[in-house]
C-alpha cells in the first residue's frame, strides 16, 4: 500500500501560503517595531504555521469542493469550513501567546477566504472536465 502525503497536503499552496503571510507578518512587524530580527522570527513562526494548516486545508477545502454533489453548497463549506477553523486557530494562538493586538494580528489570515473561494472553484471546474473527458 502506496502511503502518499499528496492525497491530503498540498505542498505547493502551502509554500505560497507561507511566503504571502511570511513576508506580511514580516512587514507589519517590522514597520511597527523597526525591529529586524523579532520581525523575522515572527515571520518564520507564521510561514511555517502556514505552510502546514494552509497545504492541509486548502486540500480539504478541494475535497469538499469536488466532493459535495451541489455546486453552490459544495463551494460554500468548501469556504467556511476550512476558512473559520482557520480564523479560530489563529486567533486562539495570538490569544494565549499573549499577543498585544490578537485581533489585529488576525486580520492577515482574512485572506483564506478569497484563496479558497478561488482554489475551491478552479479544482471543482478541473475535477468536473477530467470526468467529462
Amino acid at each position: 500500500m502506496k502511503n502518499n502525503l499528496n492525497h491530503y497536503f498540498d505542498y505547493k499552496i502551502g509554500i505560497a501560503g507561507a511566503i504571502v503571510m511570511g513576508v506580511t507578518v514580516f512587514c507589519i512587524n517590522y514597520f511597527i517595531t523597526y525591529v529586524a530580527f523579532d520581525s523575522i522570527i515572527a515571520s518564520i513562526k507564521q510561514a511555517s504555521y502556514t505552510f502546514f494548516l494552509g497545504g492541509f486545508f486548502m486540500k480539504g477545502a478541494e475535497y469538499i469542493a469536488v466532493y459535495v454533489k451541489k455546486y453552490s453548497l459544495a463551494i460554500f463549506l468548501a469556504v467556511c469550513i476550512p476558512s473559520t477553523i482557520t480564523i479560530l486557530l489563529t486567533y486562539g494562538l495570538h490569544l494565549v501567546k499573549g499577543t498585544p493586538a490578537p485581533l489585529a494580528s488576525t486580520i492577515p489570515t482574512l485572506a483564506i477566504v478569497p484563496a479558497t473561494l478561488v482554489w475551491s472553484i478552479k479544482k471543482r471546474k478541473y475535477f468536473f472536465q477530467q470526468k467529462i473527458n
